[in-house]
């Protein structure tokens, strides 16, 4: 029997939350209804110049030597009213109006299907209200700018649309294109439930009918590039979209960009690659290794291969299930200079802590599973990675947890997610694993750079050069950063940084559309910088982790001579296979939720978080103490469940009046996790609509009881017109972060914009109410059915600077048994 455990906690109520509610529309939409004459002619005549611009182009096409375009397929450039897009999508499906790409302020890119014919007739039909035209008051406007101006600013990357005046159409250029495909189907209708094999059997048909459409745009798209090309690489199928890459001629991308319909997005193909390594001193151990247990986790290493035959590695490998995924290289060994890549990542998994001080014999915590991706320099090459992360995890089913400590050398694209990540997101939602991802480094050279023109540690680390490398803004995964575990100083050199400080090479968030990114970070090493004036930049082994190395180019079996966030995630990795273990039949996003429950921020960020703290560590420094078990001065209970759409479920726990004594000023620890992923729309952009439901927790106020919180935050016996109360700020527990970017301690983060929401306050042990009740909400998103999401709440309290046992008086309140571990 574990001594401290965590405890499941019982749910207690399910209802409909109640939200606060926005009778008001918007003054320029109301304004448009009153004026219906006016606004009608103002959009009849950008329509019609539109649609006799794209009649024109489409004939001139034929004598261009152009791919052939539906001619009633036209590009539209809309803006509507912002407030629709902010908690679901405005379906533009009633215009015939296909939404290819969701922008800022309101702006779409869209596709008539049907020759804007349909859109006419409700403009038409909006002067003389006939019903079903209504929207077209929150239609602000129509762009009827050349598509040469407009079309290039919200397809192309950053870094193409810098070079897009050069391009030449005799070249070839190698790219990826993502098209959009805007047929959602949403749930399946359960065949068991009153008219539901009906509703199935029209959902098959729907199916079917979903499936021969998207069908017919691949190989409608498949005969443009053709006529220009060729596709380099399989079709990733994300539901809303599809990605590949492309070898296309000057010539072909342009009209790709310019007039394809449905294209919303052409980037250049990123350098993907692992972090160099070094040779470092001769050391050696007598270490004696045990097997596994036999039910032990699998953790798949998505890396340079693996020296399976390696002393401390060897037993947790099962050579029949590696697998090299580069193109005419079977081998599955670490070919890499400088003591390999994926050995040391592997390695990190199994010794998160080096092998020297270890007690022998040490049982390895898991297995391995050695999935090559990277060459001998330590690249990816001619494999498009979001269809990659697709084979793998088609092709190790019995694999749940998988360590991707490889990046782009540049970071992400701020727009919309890659699909890199998208691809890893659906697969975390749909296949429930789970990968922990790197969040990149800075290399040593852009270091030297910018110190070398005047810019210090760390101040550097918040250009945008330095925010996170694709993938690690993924919105399920677990994105790993780096921090100092020592600081060095001699006659010559000196660390950047000291112990506790962000790794002078970790790249920070926030993630994409204001997440909290990194999830967590690790000791991954440190740099150190040259006193003579030259601002060289190096590692040594005082600030360098104990990794183990290949051995086939040389070289110790392990030494301290690498630094990277690469070398960070995995010792994640290996708190999230402990976890496993203990709960193998969880949901993944109860290991996300336990991982970033444990961690804290290091040094006086804990107790005084800023905007930067929540950029460098995320939510900090996971211990695997914390992440696995209690003391007698903690305790942390959780829940896994499923929630649908616009549902609330709430929780309680009871507080022992002996910890709530008046005459004691302890202070008590109050931390809250939850953790969901949701079908996802890659053309979509900010959290709430990239995702189908969206999900966030609400806490009672102080000394409001179960029944008085269960009141104000779900709509009692149907009374749904109830009004919502407004919070007062002198009663409401003060947690760091909070709902709101302007709420809490940190300003300018909110919370509910991840999918990972952890919070925390520090209160005395006098002011615990009697209770503490937590709802977990579910909100809609693009989603338009009640889809269910499944999700895990933890919630942690530890008394702080006493030792003052409370894990068994708050047990026992509770009435929880102790689970028995067999």
């Amino acid at each position: 029997m574990e001594q401290f455990p965590h405890l499941k906690f019982i749910q207690k109520i399910t209802g409909k939350p109640r939200y606060p509610r926005n009778p008001n529309r918007s003054e320029r939409s109301n304004h448009n209804r009153q004026n219906r004459q006016g606004h009608s002619e103002y959009l009849s005549i950008k329509t019609s110049k539109i649609k006799n611009d794209w009649t024109n182009d489409y004939f001139e096409r034929q004598t261009q030597n152009l791919a052939q375009l539906d001619e009633e397929i036209v590009p539209i450039f809309l803006k509507i009213n912002p407030d629709l897009l902010k908690n679901i999508e405005f379906d533009l499906q009633g215009f015939e109006i296909e939404i290819i790409s969701e922008e800022d302020d309101g702006f779409i890119v869209g596709a008539s299907l049907d020759g804007l014919l349909t859109l006419e007739e409700k403009i038409n039909g909006f002067i003389t209200e006939i019903h079903g035209t209504g929207k077209i008051a929150d239609l602000w406007e129509i762009i009827d700018g050349n598509r040469e101006e407009w079309k290039p600013n919200h397809i192309l990357s950053e870094e193409l649309h810098a070079k897009w005046n050069n391009i030449q159409d005799d070249e070839s250029y190698e790219v990826e294109v993502s098209i959009a495909f805007d047929k959602p189907l949403g749930k399946e209708p359960d065949p068991t439930k009153q008219g539901g094999e009906a509703r199935l059997q029209r959902f098959r048909k729907k199916q079917v009918e979903r499936d021969e459409l998207f069908m017919q745009r691949e190989i409608h798209f498949e005969e443009f590039i053709s006529h220009y090309g060729e596709i380099t690489s399989g079709l990733v199928d994300l539901e809303d979209s599809f990605a590949c890459e492309v070898e296309i001629s000057g010539k072909g991308l342009k009209d790709l960009v310019f007039n394809y319909p449905f294209v919303f997005e052409v980037s250049e193909i990123e350098n993907i690659a692992g972090v160099e390594g070094g040779y470092g001193e001769k050391q050696d151990s007598e270490l004696e290794v045990l097997n596994p247990k036999k039910n032990a986790p699998v953790v798949g290493v998505i890396d340079s291969g693996i020296m399976e035959s390696h002393k401390y590695i060897a037993p947790s490998i099962k050579s029949a299930n590696s697998k090299s995924y580069i193109n005419g290289d079977n081998s599955t060994a670490d070919h890499v200079k400088g003591g390999g890549h994926g050995t040391k990542v592997a390695g990190a998994i199994l010794y998160p802590s080096g092998i020297t001080n270890l007690s022998s014999p040490y049982q390895l915590p898991c297995f391995i599973r050695n999935l090559r991706i990277l060459n001998d320099r330590n690249t990816l090459v001619n494999r498009f990675p979001a269809e990659l992360m697709q084979t793998i995890i088609e092709q190790n089913d019995d694999c749940i947890i998988y360590n991707l400590s490889i990046n782009s050398k540049v970071p992400y694209r701020k727009k919309h997610m890659s699909s890199w990540a998208a691809t890893i997101d659906s697969l975390i939602h749909e296949k429930n694993v789970l990968f922990i991802i790197s969040t990149g480094n800075i290399y040593k050279e852009d270091i030297r750079h910018y110190l070398v023109n005047g810019k210090i540690y760390p101040d550097y680390i918040h250009y945008p050069y330095c925010r996170l490398a694709n993938p690690a803004q993924s919105c399920f995964a677990l994105s790993v950063g780096s921090i100092n575990h020592a600081q060095f100083e001699d006659d010559n050199w000196k660390s950047l940084g000291i112990e506790g400080d962000i790794s002078a090479f970790s790249r920070i968030g926030e993630g994409i559309w204001g997440e909290i990114k990194p999830d967590v970070v690790e000791f991954g090493g440190g740099l150190i910088v040259s006193k003579n004036g030259d601002s060289l930049i190096t590692e040594n082994q005082h600030t360098s982790t104990e990794l183990l190395r290949s051995t086939l180019h040389g070289g110790n079996a392990f030494s301290k001579d690498s630094v990277g966030t690469s070398f960070a995630t995995p010792k994640v990795s290996h708190m999230v296979a402990q976890l496993q273990n203990l709960y193998p039949d969880e949901n993944v996003n109860l290991l996300r939720a336990l991982v970033v429950q444990g961690a804290r921020l290091p040094g006086g960020h804990f107790h005084n978080p800023t905007t930067k703290s929540i950029q460098y560590f995320g939510y900090g420094l996971p211990s695997i103490e914390r992440v696995t078990k209690n003391t007698e001065r903690r305790i942390t209970f959780y829940n896994t469940g499923k929630i649908c759409t616009d549902d609330s479920h709430i929780y309680s726990l009871a507080i022992p009046n002996e910890l709530r004594n008046q005459a004691d000023e302890h202070d008590i620890l109050i931390e809250v996790t939850l953790a969901f992923t949701a079908k996802i729309r890659r053309t979509r952009q900010k959290t709430k609509s990239y995702l189908s439901t969206w999900l966030d927790w609400a806490s009672s106020k102080f000394d409001e009881s179960l029944e008085a919180f269960s009141n104000r935050s779900l709509i009692i016996d149907n009374d749904k017109n109830a009004d919502h109360e407004e919070e007062d700020p002198d009663e409401v527990i003060k947690w760091k972060i909070r709902e709101r970017n302007n709420w809490g301690d940190v300003k300018g983060i909110s919370r509910n914009n991840s999918s990972v929401q952890k919070d925390w306050t520090i209160i005395k042990s006098f002011q615990l109410p009697k209770e503490i009740c937590f709802a977990v909400r579910s909100h809609k998103g693009w989603g338009k059915n009640k889809e269910e999401v499944s999700y895990a709440l933890v919630v942690s309290i530890e008394i702080l600077n006493a030792n003052i046992p409370i894990y068994e008086s708050i047990r026992i309140e509770n009435e929880i048994e102790i689970p028995i571990r067999v």
